[in-house]
């Protein structure tokens, strides 16, 4: 006969089990986790309406077995959000964070985030993706982050009606002269030639034509910091010259993402720099503001060296887990759930859901409800490109036209194209703690070296004085001390 404490132990543990399988108490429902989830309001549903991302959150929680309390500032301001929040101590459990090649290091280096390596491994839908998803995001070979899409590349946009109609002459990979050239026919008619967004990482894409690198990075086996370079000096002079000549669009500097695209949409601006993956949105949204168009993509302007490459951001946004959290397990089955499974990921980055977001007409095309379209619902198909987990688009719950057949299809070819035209990626070189100096200020160097390119090129200061400005800056933050930490053999 069993004694009393050894049958109070395995009821004990029956109940633990009971508890675990249910998330039931013998006499009721018990709490369930609590997690906060921040992500910008280009997601969830693609609508600001507060019914409509509940809709989303409601979808979530019934695969997950969470409460999610979910934070959707604007894209606009959701960085400056995010790091508010961070800042303050109050880190969300679960966040995106754009940027994610230097800002996932920076956190790490602060101890923001929680390493997912162990987690991932046993998550039921990260662990089965391809391992290669998961390369440009480890540090110390570890993963402090997930993906939720391909690695991103971005390209110049040209509408083809516009370079039918003023004879723009140009390859998929022209050279700096030629772009310049070709694009000037474009002044004085009225038509922004080249429109740029205010987010100066991107001037990437021309750096990358005359060899030069924003930041510290490794060369010839050497740190050097590239924003100090000949090679630099010559890609900033271009593109004082593209600003000068007004190919560059005058008011970059408070451009947004979405007023940019629509400059393109509706044939305001001729071109603009976006991501390859973003073909099928430029395919429905010119036929939305009728000027459909095809677009023709540059996928790199060459220097007079030979240089250039596409903006290649590699994994660019990520969703990320507090270091804080207290349920890691249930936040990454969040995460998991988000990113693999088809039914939530379609809802989160692209359609939201059916009856809520859209209904399917006679012929099952999509229908943006009246409330989604109040509240500024645009549905995307990149997703269907874009996500890690395949569509098919035979087994797809609507239809598609045939134009946006194409477009799908248009897109994953794109993308193939411009796998051979990828530019660099240096945003990972400077593993965190070696150097301890770089890890504290590495945020500064960024903001510093943007802001003075931005002076630059608008012609608040020379490019001399530019420069000279970001060399005092450099050396008031100990930069050839970082740069021999960088160098000296741990």
């Amino acid at each position: 006969m069993k004694k009393p404490g050894t049958i109070f132990l395995v009821f004990l543990a029956l109940f633990a089990s009971a508890l675990w399988a249910t998330g039931k108490k013998e006499a009721g429902e018990v709490e369930k986790i609590t997690l906060t989830l921040a992500t910008a309001d280009n997601t969830y549903g693609l609508s600001t309406d507060p019914e409509l991302q509940d809709a989303i959150t409601k979808l979530i929680e019934a695969k997950t077995n969470v409460v999610l309390s979910p934070i959707i500032p604007p894209l606009a301001s959701y960085t400056e959000k995010l790091s508010t929040l961070i800042n303050s101590g109050d880190i969300p459990d679960i966040f995106a964070v754009s940027q994610a090649m230097t800002r996932i290091p920076q956190m790490i280096a602060r101890e923001q985030v929680l390493d997912l390596t162990a987690y991932i491994a046993k998550a039921p839908g990260l662990s089965k993706l391809n391992p290669a998803v998961f390369n440009d995001l480890k540090t110390n070979g570890k993963i402090y982050s997930t993906p939720y899409n391909y690695p991103k590349a971005k390209a110049i946009y040209l509408r083809q009606d516009i370079m039918t109609q003023y004879g723009i002459n140009l390859s998929h990979t022209p050279t700096t002269e030629e772009f310049s050239r070709e694009m000037k026919k474009l002044t004085g008619t009225g038509i922004v030639p080249f429109c740029f967004p205010k987010w100066v990482d991107n001037f990437q894409y021309f750096y990358n034509s005359f060899g030069a690198w924003g930041g510290v990075y490794k060369k010839n086996g050497a740190y050097i910091d590239g924003f100090q370079t000949p090679e630099m000096k010559q890609a900033l002079a271009y593109l004082v010259q593209l600003y000068k000549d007004k190919i560059l669009n005058q008011e970059f500097l408070t451009t947004e993402n979405n007023a940019m695209r629509e400059q393109t949409y509706t044939g305001k601006a001729a071109s603009d720099i976006d991501y390859v993956s973003n073909y099928i949105n430029y395919v429905q949204n010119t036929a939305a503001a009728n000027k459909p168009t095809e677009m023709f993509l540059i996928y790199k302007i060459t220097g007079p060296n030979g240089n250039g490459g596409s903006l290649n951001e590699a994994t660019q946004t990520v969703l990320a887990v507090s270091s804080k959290t207290k349920n890691p397990e249930a936040a990454v089955r969040v995460i998991d759930t988000i990113v693999t499974d088809l039914e939530v990921y379609q809802a989160f980055f692209g359609i939201g859901l059916e009856g809520h977001h859209y209904t399917l007409d006679a012929n099952r095309f999509i229908t943006p409800t009246a409330k989604a379209s109040s509240s500024g619902f645009r549905y995307t198909l990149n997703y269907l490109s874009d996500s890690l987990v395949p569509y098919n688009l035979n087994n797809l719950s609507f239809a598609l036209d045939k134009t946006l057949v194409a477009g799908v299809n248009s897109q994953a070819s794109e993308i193939i194209a411009m796998q051979a035209n990828l530019g660099p990626n240096h945003s990972a070189d400077v593993p965190v703690g070696l150097s301890v100096t770089y890890d504290r200020v590495s945020p500064s160097i960024k903001s510093t070296r943007e802001s003075v390119a931005a002076k630059i090129i608008i012609g608040s200061v020379s490019i001399d004085e530019g420069l000279a400005e970001y060399a005092n800056f450099w050396n008031s933050i100990e930069g050839p001390r970082i740069l021999t930490e960088l160098n000296s053999p741990k």
